[in-house]
């Protein structure tokens, strides 16, 4: 029988997150293990993987090397990890229900029952909160009390993409721990065993594209983004050479997936930037040289600095209030020829 999404996430461990798994397991060697602990890194890093081993291994009380996970293993149990599946009866494991994008006063109430109970088995108790950052201001509330009088061997596991929307109070009770992308030469070695059986895959541009980000740039392979990210660089040739409408690609942005197009857009001026200050250490990249970088010759560096500002503010403020509509179709028409940068 193929063993559950769980088992895979919870007992093998992509290679990168072997140095903060050993960081978790040092203090709780030590006896110092904080109640409290804050898994904060970008999104597809990694952390519900870490956070997963870490809690079996606190439940279990085991110890040594851990499996390296593979890619094409991990890629499959990252899609299916919420599927209904036994697991440790004392690791209880939080995040969204379907058709909900928040952790709701509810569960962190039922959760917190929970902990507050002896120990099933006689070992540990653990909470994984996937995401923290989902918690309505309620749930925060209520959450606070455990962290604040948690029972004894009770631990919890607060996975963040964003640490910077947790109240103030939350953060301060748990110890941070950052969940770091694995270097480049690492990523691509990893990812070249996400597609067994296919030959050509190349990583390095969706591996640039997504920030680094491994199962970033897995999820961006499966949706076809390789073409979008080539599309892309088409459609800004057009806006940079005044062959195409700056506001029709705004409709297309605003209609699309805008966060995808706006981390592609900082990529692209980030690399263009880097070539410019430091020409003799950057290699030869269709990410650097090519149309797109003939047609953004005329374009101040100062000029590129503010537009690569305005792209990393509006990509922060996603989600937050911010009239996107508005942000996006004043950015783009500044590629053009007589965009007013001069």
């Amino acid at each position: 029988m193929p063993a559950s999404p769980y088992e895979i996430l919870s007992s093998g461990i992509c290679p990168w997150l072997q140095a903060p798994l050993s960081q978790l397991e040092a203090a709780h060697g030590a006896g110092r293990l904080a109640h409290g602990w804050l898994l904060a890194g970008p999104r597809g890093a990694g952390k519900i993987n870490l956070a997963l081993v870490a809690a079996r291994r606190l439940l279990e009380g085991s110890r040594g090397d851990v499996t390296p996970l593979m890619a094409n293993e991990a890629a499959t149990a990252m899609v299916r990890r919420h599927e209904p599946a036994d697991h440790h009866p004392d690791l209880h494991w939080v995040f969204p229900e379907p058709k909900r994008n928040t952790l709701t006063v509810e569960q962190i109430r039922e959760a917190a029952q929970a902990l507050s109970l002896t120990s099933l088995t006689g070992q540990a108790k653990v909470l994984v909160l996937e995401p923290a950052d989902a918690m309505t201001t309620a749930a925060a509330n209520a959450l606070l009390k455990t962290l604040e009088e948690p029972s004894a061997d009770t631990y919890l596991l607060l996975i963040s993409h964003q640490p910077g929307r947790l109240p103030a109070t939350i953060r301060s009770r748990c110890q941070s721990l950052p969940v770091r992308c694995p270097p480049v030469a690492e990523a691509l070695a990893w990812l070249d065993g996400a597609e067994k059986g296919q030959e050509g895959v190349d990583w390095m541009p969706l591996l640039d594209a997504a920030r680094g980000v491994p199962f970033r740039a897995i999820d961006w392979k499966k949706s076809g983004f390789y073409n979008v990210y080539k599309e892309l660089e088409t459609t800004f040739h057009g806006i940079s050479t005044n062959r195409v409408d700056p506001q029709s690609v705004a409709d297309q942005w605003l209609a699309g997936d805008i966060e995808a197009a706006l981390i592609w857009l900082s990529t692209r001026l980030q690399a263009v930037i880097r070539a410019r200050l430091a020409p003799a250490g950057v290699e030869d990249s269709k990410l650097v040289h090519g149309e797109l970088w003939d047609a953004w010759e005329p374009l101040p560096t100062q000029f590129l600095f503010k537009q690569l500002e305005n792209v990393e503010l509006l990509l922060g403020q996603l989600g937050g209030g911010i009239n996107v509509e508005l942000a996006v179709r004043a950015l783009l028409p500044g590629f053009r020829p007589e965009g007013g940068h001069r």
